[in-house]
């Protein structure tokens, strides 16, 4: 059973990892295309953060689930 919380919190370690890349992602995207007025850009930079902050909250939720 110990191995198995080793490998769930490394998989949410690395999933959090990855949604905080996507997050940061976007953010730039959003940014740079707000300079730009470019409209689908800002629409993708914000869609981008939208799903950063969902696979983060995502591998969270992963991290807290237990095995009986």
């Amino acid at each position: 059973m110990e191995m198995v919380a080793a490998i769930t919190k490394l998989i949410s370690n690395v999933v959090t990892f990855a949604g905080g890349l996507l997050l940061l992602f976007g953010a730039v995207t959003l940014g740079t295309n707000l300079k730009d007025h470019n409209g689908p850009g800002i629409s993708s930079g914000a869609w981008a953060m939208a799903g950063g902050i969902l696979i983060i909250a995502v591998a969270a939720y992963f991290g807290t689930l237990t095995v009986a």
